[in-house]
């Protein structure tokens, strides 16, 4: 399986941790050169702000944009290149032992074309639906992708159908590349559990994919907040009763 590893180019010391932690696994990886969103930011035909607004309910930051496109073209580069599936990393990826295990068994047996795998974040899943892998690792069916249970993009699996579904869909960028929602009609998701277990970030970096800011610790939550966020975020009710709270509260 080949590894995409998305990083800027002068990101020096994020890439030689990364190469350490690849050679050591013995995985086929190369470094892919990420975006500068900064540097499309402006233009319409990279970034749609008015979409970004109506669908996000807020201007992204640069740093998202670059990070989007980022993601979109490593879509673009498996298609070319024909390859049926990838393995993507951002360089802050903190990756298990056992993750060439799990790779190898998903490669032999689990993966099907059109499935995106997340190996880092997938808080809930379907019950009934959990396979066993290797180990302490199991293959599930998320639930509430739309709403962030699966939000993160620092490890994940994609095929090739599932790559050339997605490769158009956020160009120009209108969403963060982790807002895996608006491709849940587009592709097949699964997840590994333990969640943040086979492939985490290292929070005490400043992500390079994103440009700006400490990436903050995520945690399971429960699914009540899930569709609380998704009341508030995704329905008109819930952003016309946020907006009012924020004004009354001077926030807006």
């Amino acid at each position: 399986m080949k590894t995409f590893v998305i990083s800027l180019p002068n990101a020096n010391e994020r890439r030689t941790f990364m190469k350490m932690q690849l050679e050591h696994l013995g995985l086929d990886y190369e470094f892919f050169d990420a975006i500068r969103g900064a540097e499309y930011f402006d233009d319409p035909r990279w970034y749609d702000d008015v979409s970004a607004r109506r669908l996000e309910d807020r201007s992204l930051r640069p740093g998202e944009v670059g990070c989007a496109l980022s993601h979109a073209a490593v879509y673009e580069e498996i298609v070319k290149r024909g390859l049926p599936w990838a393995l993507i990393l951002e360089d802050d990826a903190i990756l298990h032992n056992d993750l060439p295990s799990i790779l190898k068994v998903l490669e032999n047996d689990k993966i099907e074309q059109g499935d995106v795998i997340f190996l880092e974040r997938c808080d809930h899943y379907r019950w009934g639906s959990k396979q066993p892998l290797w180990k302490q690792f199991s293959i599930v069916d998320p639930i509430l992708v739309r709403y962030g249970n699966n939000a993160q993009s620092a490890g994940y699996i994609v095929t090739a159908k599932a790559a050339a579904a997605m490769s158009k869909v956020n160009i120009p960028v209108r969403f963060p590349a982790d807002n895996w929602g608006y491709y849940r009609k587009l592709v097949r998701f699964k997840g590994i559990v333990p969640t943040l277990t086979l492939i985490r970030q290292n929070t005490s970096l400043n992500s390079q994919t994103t440009e700006k800011g400490t990436r903050q610790a995520f945690y399971p939550y429960s699914i009540w907040t899930y569709l609380w966020y998704g009341f508030k975020v995704y329905t008109p009710i819930g952003r016309l009763l946020k907006h009012t709270v924020k004004k009354i509260l001077g926030r807006e």
